[in-house]
């Protein structure tokens, strides 16, 4: 289904509104896309951004464009096939006006030696680390562009959830998932990374190593040819140079649905590092996480650096909605002032400075931060939140809940993860020593390693 694309606030588009797309080059100025879905905004194939690449070219010689796997706003990434190793790899293309961070943070976790590691839990975060295959780069019309190989995922868990119709997963399964985000934030942080845009679009589900040696037969008789729609502009406007005449959708590898996952199927893999960084060698002063999980001190204290306490926040943000069925801090609309609502009813009143320059405060809360409500209107405390999008989906599904003890563990895990104040929360290794993850989460993970 199509639609008019529109540029996203940053410039780089959603390819999903109503608005407007237009190209960037004088020479194609005013010409807009109909936008597709699950396809990249194609507004974007013009200087500084995307490569086109079909279906059944050969990059650098040796990949074999075969499907494709998603879009980003700086990346579309392909399924290819390695012709020298024959086997199946993941390949981003980074637009042309994408900087290097990720590829110089891959190559530097990837040229650590298992000793660098040491040992403890933390050193058990590699696995979850994407396996930098090659670097290369390619020349075309919109610039040059780096190029990433890795291995090849199954999806990513948002679009898991997404396509099980945000179906809870079984609580054994969800437990082990959160144990390696925890495990993979406390390898990079004790590394010095901040990963810097940590949410479930960015965790992504492994594909069984035996998929990656399918042959072309095999892929074609379990997924299906590519499927592809044709780009129209509107007006009927000739397609501008550089731009691909189709779109190729996302391929869907076979799997069971989200609330049937099984825990052999649990293993996952941190992806897209490119807004991680070192704060000890750079500063940074925004976080780009989805709004539902961007923190605080983002909006109130724009102006400092930001460093590993805005990964906790998005951590737990990430840990709760693996165990729920929807983000703590729902934001339908995606508006910060939602997400600042949110965060109050579930966590109490803002820090002063921060609730004085928060305008909005006056039409829903008194001066002392108490939600003014209709006697039938909830407020989403914790325990509300909990019971709603923790435990009701499980019993929807005649799925195991959680008990009293483990609530608790899980609540006083999430709670200073979530202090508002980023010197007040807690350190990756709190998390790694905290009930929750040593008595329920990381007893799962150990069964799960287990399980073929």
């Amino acid at each position: 289904m199509s639609k008019l694309a529109t540029p996203s606030p940053s410039g780089t588009g959603t390819g999903t509104g109503t608005g407007t797309g237009t190209r960037t080059s004088d020479s194609d100025l005013d010409v807009h896309f109909h936008a597709i879905d699950d396809a990249e905004p194609f507004y974007r194939y013009g200087p500084g951004g995307y490569h086109p690449v079909a279906v059944g070219d050969r990059l650098d010689g040796r990949y074999l464009i075969l499907h494709k796997l998603g879009h980003g706003s700086y990346s579309t990434v392909w399924l290819a096939r390695d012709q020298t190793l024959q086997r199946l790899v993941a390949l981003k293309i980074c637009t042309a006006d994408s900087c290097l961070r990720e590829a110089e943070t891959l190559s530097f976790l990837r040229n650590l030696s298992e000793v660098d590691d040491g040992g403890g839990d933390g050193a058990l975060g590699r696995r979850m680390m994407p396996r930098l295959l090659n670097t290369f780069r390619v020349e075309g019309p919109h610039g040059t562009h780096t190029c990433l190989v890795t291995d090849v995922a199954r999806c990513s868990l948002n679009e898991a959830k997404r396509r099980g119709s945000h179906a809870p997963l079984v609580l054994p399964v969800a437990r082990a998932i959160a144990a390696q985000l925890v495990l993979a934030v406390a390898y990079l942080h004790g590394k010095g990374f901040v990963h810097g845009d940590l949410h479930l679009g960015n965790v992504l589900l492994r594909l069984p190593e035996e998929c990656h040696l399918w042959s072309n037969e095999e892929l074609l008789m379990r997924c299906g040819e590519p499927e592809q729609e044709p780009v129209h502009t509107f007006d009927d406007k000739p397609l501008p140079p550089g731009v691909p005449s189709v779109a190729t959708l996302p391929v869907w590898f076979p799997m069971e649905r989200i609330n049937k996952l099984p825990l052999s199927d649990a293993h996952i893999v941190l992806a897209d590092f490119g807004e991680s960084y070192r704060p000890s060698q750079e500063s940074r002063f925004e976080c780009c996480t989805p709004v539902h999980a961007r923190p605080p001190e983002n909006r109130f204290e724009p102006t400092k650096p930001k460093s590993f306490p805005s990964d906790i926040w998005t951590l737990a943000c990430a840990v709760w909605v693996t165990l729920a069925q929807r983000p703590l801090f729902d934001t339908f609309l995606g508006t910060e002032d939602t997400a600042t609502w949110m965060q109050v009813q579930a966590l109490g009143k803002l820090p002063n400075e921060w609730w004085e320059k928060w305008d909005a405060r006056l039409e829903d809360f008194t001066e002392e931060g108490q939600p003014i409500r209709a006697d039938d209107c909830p407020v989403y405390t914790f325990d509300y939140q909990f019971n709603d999008a923790i435990q009701e989906g499980r019993r929807k599904y005649e799925m195991q809940t959680m008990d009293s003890t483990e609530k608790e563990a899980l609540l006083s895990m999430l709670r200073p993860m979530l202090a508002y104040r980023p010197e007040q929360r807690c350190s990756i290794t709190d998390v790694l020593s905290s009930k929750w993850i040593t008595k329920y989460a990381m007893p799962d993970y150990e069964v799960m390693l287990t399980r073929v």
